[in-house]
């Protein structure tokens, strides 16, 4: 069975998901298992062996993460992050911090007019402040991230290879379909239809194969559950120092139900998988 490389999502939902008779756990450490089992597209070498990422630089293999995923991210170890505001307030006070957004992880189902629903992973963001935190945009194959800002119905970016296997393009509609997960989508949960405005490639294949970006209210809308996110993500300044600035900002949280990772703590394994220190 393929392994997805989604590493973010992995810990959001380790980080997040009861187990039984328990309202919270402690956010563990996201485990990639083995990636190159079974893995082709964008990011494989097409063959039986390890994908096309294994064999990137350290550094390069860092800048695919972190267009999708920023340097350190916050979580909450319960089901319910009301209070986003504020903490995202506290966050972008944060020395060394430069930008910050409130976001979503889940997975869904997306179908469009032309082929049946595949699963993929729907990764909600903010608008006007998504262009500070990440660098997907600097990988647009088509339309721009900028487009996510408005329109109705509301916009949806997918990776190339995913609107290729939808057979969809800018200006097309998507049905998505949230899952009958109550940790993930609430009573008030219903399909819903979006507008490609664009798409990406940043040769990672579970990238460009299964992610898309939309609107944080939108999704919440989809979602069913209210103002609520899964987290905060944010870029600093100096990308040596995200370890530290994670650290700090766990402190200033007052730690549980708090926890502050820094992107080489979620992505270890596939460094390792890969044969790489830290860059």
């Amino acid at each position: 069975m393929r392994t997805h490389i989604l590493v973010l999502l992995l810990a959001a939902c380790n980080a997040r998901k009861p187990t039984p008779k328990q309202e919270a756990v402690t956010p563990t450490k996201p485990v990639a298992g083995d990636p190159g089992h079974g893995s082709s597209g964008s990011g494989s070498n097409g063959s039986a062996g390890d994908p096309a990422w294994t064999k990137d630089p350290p550094d390069v293999l860092r800048d695919k993460i972190n267009g999708v995923n920023a340097h350190v991210i916050v979580l909450k170890n319960t089901a319910t992050f009301p209070e986003y505001r504020q903490v995202l307030a506290m966050v972008e006070k944060t020395p060394g911090v430069v930008a910050a957004e409130p976001f979503i992880f889940a997975e869904l189902e997306m179908s469009s007019a032309a082929k049946p629903p595949v699963s993929i992973a729907l990764k909600a963001v903010d608008p006007a402040r998504v262009g500070r935190v990440l660098t997907i945009g600097t990988q647009m194959k088509s339309g721009t991230l900028d487009a996510l800002g408005n329109g109705a119905p509301p916009p949806i970016i997918l990776g190339d290879v995913l609107a290729k296997t939808l057979d969809v393009r800018v200006g097309d509609d998507v049905t998505l379909t949230p899952p009958q997960d109550p940790l993930v989508a609430g009573e008030g949960a219903r399909p819903g239809v979006f507008r490609v405005a664009g798409t990406f490639h940043m040769a990672f294949d579970e990238y460009d194969e299964r992610l898309a970006l939309a609107p944080l209210p939108a999704v919440q809308a989809l979602l069913g559950r209210g103002d609520h996110v899964m987290g905060i993500e944010m870029t600093v300044k100096v990308l040596g120092q995200s370890d530290e600035i994670a650290k700090a900002l766990e402190v200033t949280l007052g730690g549980p139900p708090y926890k502050a990772i820094d992107w080489y703590e979620l992505n270890e394994q596939l460094f390792t998988t890969a044969g790489h220190a830290r860059p």
